[in-house]
């Protein structure tokens, strides 16, 4: 089914900077076992956003220029190696929290995370993201 994306992402770093994304794009959802899939593009991405209905974990996988596998469990740290032109990094992602909601009028997820990229970003970031 197509739908629409709306990702809001605001990072914070450690010295008090921060900086807003809006992505607004449209997608495809099908729904398989106990997860909703959302396949979109972004850039030069292609992006699958997996959310598990049961568990309430999320991932989120890039596909393109940027290769990664982001997984948000609320109050779980990940590890993971993040692909870009300028070579592979590792980051490291600890979900403070993860709200997820779906309704009749859509899907809505609000991740809140402290992320840091192997010496070049410490910080945090907030995701929210809505599907209708």
């Amino acid at each position: 089914m197509k739908v629409k994306i709306s990702i809001e992402t605001k990072q914070y770093d450690e010295n008090g900077n921060n900086d807003t994304i809006f992505i607004n794009t449209e997608g495809e959802l099908y729904e398989k076992n106990d997860f909703f899939h959302i396949v979109y593009k972004e850039e030069n991405n292609t992006n699958k956003l997996s959310i598990n209905k049961k568990t309430n974990e999320v991932s989120i996988k890039k596909f393109g220029e940027i290769t990664s596998k982001m997984i948000f469990r609320k109050n779980s740290r990940d590890f993971i190696k993040y692909s870009t032109p300028y070579g592979i990094f590792n980051m490291d992602i600890n979900t403070n929290s993860l709200d997820l909601d779906i309704n009749d009028n859509g899907i809505f997820l609000k991740i809140d995370y402290d992320i840091k990229i192997e010496n070049l970003f410490n910080g945090k970031n907030e995701i929210n993201i809505k599907i209708i």
